[in-house]
C-alpha cells in the first residue's frame, strides 16, 4: 500500500472533510435554487439534516461493500472520528450535541435503506431528506431528478472503490490512514458536482 502508510490522519481527514464539503454544499446549493429559505435562521437546521442524510448514504455504501462485520466494526468508530471535526465546521458550529443528532438522523435515513441496491436506497433517502425538511410539494419533483442520482452515484461509486482497495490492499485496521485513504478516494464527485450546477 505505497502512498498510503505514513500519510498524516489528519491531513486525510482534512482532504476528506474538503470532498465532503464540496458534496454536502452542493446538495445545499441544489436545495435553496429550487426553494429559497425564507427565513435565514432556519439555515442551520436546514445543512444539520443535510448532513445527517449525506453521513447515512456513506454509512450505506460502507455497509453494502465486501468489508467483513469485523472490519466494519472496527473502521466505523474511527471514520466517525475523522468526521466530526468536519460536520462541527460544516453543519452548525460549536453545537455539543451535534455528534448526537447527526447520528440519531443518521439512524433515520439508513431505515431507508434496500439491500442490494443503491439506487433504491438513494430514492428513498432523499425523499426522507425532502420530508424532513417539509419542502413544499411543487418543489419536489425538481429536488427529487437533482438529488436523487446524485446520492446513488455517490453510493454506487464508493461500494465500487472501497470493494477495490480491499481487494487490491486489504485493510489494516490498526492503520487509520488506510481508513481515510479509502474514504477519500471515493469522493471523486466532480460529475456529480457538474450535474447538480446544471441550470
Amino acid at each position: 500500500m505505497s502512498g498510503v502508510r505514513g500519510i498524516p490522519a489528519s491531513q486525510l481527514a482534512r482532504d476528506y472533510g474538503v470532498s465532503l464539503n464540496e458534496f454536502s454544499d452542493s446538495v445545499v446549493k441544489v436545495i435553496e435554487k429550487h426553494w429559497p429559505l425564507e427565513d435565514a435562521g432556519c439555515g442551520g437546521a436546514r445543512r444539520r439534516e443535510i448532513c445527517a442524510a449525506v453521513s447515512a448514504a456513506m454509512i450505506a455504501a460502507f455497509d453494502s461493500s465486501t468489508l467483513l462485520p469485523e472490519e466494519r466494526d472496527k473502521l466505523h468508530p474511527l471514520v466517525n472520528e475523522v468526521l466530526l471535526p468536519f460536520w462541527n465546521r460544516h453543519c452548525a458550529k460549536d453545537d455539543p450535541d451535534l455528534a448526537a443528532y447527526i447520528n440519531s438522523r443518521t439512524a433515520h435515513y439508513l431505515d431507508g435503506r434496500v439491500e442490494g441496491s443503491q439506487v433504491k436506497s438513494a430514492v428513498n433517502m432523499v425523499n426522507a431528506l425532502l420530508a424532513a425538511l417539509e419542502a413544499p410539494e411543487p418543489v419536489r419533483a425538481a429536488l427529487q431528478e437533482r438529488l436523487i442520482p446524485a446520492f446513488a452515484h455517490r453510493m454506487v461509486g464508493d461500494v465500487y472503490r472501497i470493494n477495490e482497495v480491499r481487494r487490491k490492499h486489504g485493510i489494516e485496521l490498526s492503520v487509520l490512514a488506510t481508513v481515510c485513504a479509502l474514504l477519500q478516494m471515493s469522493m471523486s464527485y466532480d460529475p456529480i458536482l457538474r450535474a447538480l450546477r446544471l441550470t
